[in-house]
């Protein structure tokens, strides 16, 4: 969260505060990816994993969640092979989306006031129809009004 709320202080934009609402939105996303071993860059989860349903887009995931009773809310979403230390981590994660066009919209957003970032390790990644053995990060950051 720090990493981020630099990033936005470096162009003069408020920081994100820290939102625990959209801490349940985060948590699914990141136990769909953890679950099924893949990074859906789209946002949908057409992939059957624990949670009791699947979702065609990013739009269907949120109204279900919270009811459609979210105003506005959006999201980043990454993976990459494990790093050391909390702060290499940290840094990894900025740079891949402030090198995204759409992430780094997000990141520099002004109609998002609020954040949350999740993570979590797993051991494999399956992408192209290939699975990766390796110690890899899962990243989520839910952003809100």
């Amino acid at each position: 969260m720090n990493k981020i709320n630099e990033y936005r202080a470096s162009y003069g934009i408020t920081p994100f505060a820290f939102e625990p609402k959209a801490k349940k939105a985060n948590d699914q996303m990141l136990n769909y990816m953890i679950e099924t071993s893949t990074v859906p860059l789209d946002h949908t989860q057409r992939i059957p994993s624990s949670f009791p349903k699947t979702f065609e887009s990013f739009d269907d995931r949120v109204n279900y969640i919270y009811d459609k009773k979210f105003i506005c809310i959006g999201e980043n979403i990454c993976s990459f092979p494990d790093l050391k230390t909390d702060e290499e981590r940290a840094e990894k994660i900025v740079t891949l989306w402030k090198n995204s066009v759409s992430h780094n919209a997000l990141l520099l957003s002004l109609r998002f006031t609020g954040m949350y970032v999740g993570n979590q390790l797993s051991n494999q990644l399956f992408v192209d129809n290939f699975y990766f053995y390796e110690p890899i990060r899962y990243v989520v950051l839910t952003v809100n009004k």
